[in-house]
C-alpha cells in the first residue's frame, strides 16, 4: 500500500513539473501589434484580453515595415508577427530568415490602389508619370500588374521607392504624379477630395498578410495559445460587428463611419487554400523576376 502511494505521489510531482514547466514556457509571448493599415483581429485580440485568457502574457511590439519583424524574429525579440505581408515574408525567407507561415491573416485587394491628385491623370496617361511605390511589396505587385493592364511595364514610367506615407506627401508637394495608397489613408484623403484613387487592386492582387512565426515556435503550445485567441478574435468580429469596429475606431482615431468602408474590403480567414498557395508561388515569381529576391524559393520552404 505504502508503495502505491508513492507511486501516486511521484506520478502527481511529475505532472505537477510537466505543467509547471509548460506554464513557464507559454506564459510571455512577444507579439507584433500594428493596428494599420486595418488589422482587425489584432485590435480586438488586444482590446478583449483574448491572449490573456488563454494563460499567455502578450507583450506588444510596433513595426513600421514588413523585414523589421523577421529581424526582429532573427535577433529573438519577436516570437510571432501576426499581419505581415506576403512579398515580405517571401523576401526574408528567401535571404535565409528561417520563417514559417502558420496561416492566412487577412485578403483586401480592393484596399491597396494607385493614387494621384483629383483630374490630373487617368490610368491611360501614365506613360512616363513618376510613380512613388515601396519596393518588393504588394503595392509595388500591384503597380506592374495596373501598367500591364496598360500594356506598359515599369520601364515606361519612373518609380521612385518611397514608403507610403512619404509617397503621399511627395504626391501632394508635387514631386511626384501618383503613388501607391493603403487603408484607411486611401479611403480618409479620397473623402478628403486629396487624391483620386484611378485602380484599386480588384482583379489584380488578392492583397494577403499572413502571420508568419520563427521556424522554432511552429507547432508550439504558445502557437496554439494565440491560434485559440486569433479564433476567438473573428469570431467577436463575426458575431459582435458593431463592437468590433467602434473598438477600431478609437485605435486607428477614424470616424465610424470611416472605418465600416473600410473594413466592408477585408475578409480574415485562415485556411492555406489551393489558392493561397498559387498566391504564394506568383508572389516569388514577381519578386525574382523583379530582382528582389536572387534565387526563388519554393511554398513548402515557408509553410
Amino acid at each position: 500500500m505504502q508503495r502505491r502511494k508513492t507511486a501516486v505521489m511521484l506520478l502527481l510531482c511529475l505532472i505537477v513539473s510537466a505543467s509547471g514547466w509548460a506554464a513557464a514556457e507559454t506564459v510571455s509571448l512577444k507579439v507584433a501589434y500594428n493596428p494599420m493599415p486595418f488589422n482587425l483581429p489584432s485590435i480586438v485580440e488586444r482590446n478583449w484580453n483574448l491572449l490573456a485568457q488563454e494563460g499567455v502574457e502578450p507583450e506588444y511590439h510596433s513595426f513600421t515595415v514588413g523585414y523589421a519583424m523577421s529581424e526582429a524574429m532573427a535577433a529573438g525579440e519577436l516570437d510571432i508577427a501576426p499581419a505581415m505581408g506576403l512579398t515580405s515574408t517571401v523576401v526574408a525567407r528567401a535571404g535565409g530568415r528561417d520563417i514559417k507561415i502558420v496561416g492566412v491573416y487577412s485578403q483586401a485587394p480592393a484596399a491597396f490602389g494607385l493614387a494621384v491628385k483629383p483630374g490630373t491623370r487617368s490610368l491611360e496617361e501614365l506613360r512616363g508619370a513618376r510613380i512613388a511605390v515601396p519596393i518588393g511589396t504588394e503595392a509595388h505587385l500591384l503597380l506592374t500588374r495596373i501598367l500591364a493592364e496598360q500594356g506598359l511595364t515599369s520601364r515606361d514610367v519612373q518609380l521612385i521607392n518611397m514608403l507610403i506615407p512619404d509617397g503621399v506627401a511627395a504626391l501632394q508637394s508635387g514631386q511626384v504624379d501618383g503613388t501607391m495608397v493603403v487603408e484607411p489613408v486611401m479611403s480618409r484623403l479620397a473623402h478628403l477630395g486629396q487624391i483620386e484613387v484611378i485602380r484599386d487592386g480588384t482583379g489584380l492582387i488578392s492583397g494577403m498578410t499572413v502571420t508568419v512565426v520563427p521556424a522554432r515556435l511552429s507547432g508550439s503550445p504558445v502557437l496554439e495559445a494565440f491560434e485559440r485567441a486569433h479564433a476567438a478574435s473573428v469570431r467577436i468580429i463575426r458575431e459582435d460587428l458593431e463592437q468590433a469596429l467602434a473598438s477600431a475606431a478609437e485605435a486607428l482615431n477614424l470616424t465610424p463611419e470611416l472605418v465600416e468602408a473600410v473594413a466592408g474590403k477585408y475578409t480574415f480567414q485562415r485556411e492555406i487554400t489551393s489558392e493561397v498557395r498559387q498566391e504564394i508561388q506568383e508572389t516569388i515569381a514577381f519578386l525574382a523576376r523583379e530582382g528582389i529576391i536572387r534565387q526563388p524559393i519554393s511554398v513548402d520552404d515557408l509553410l
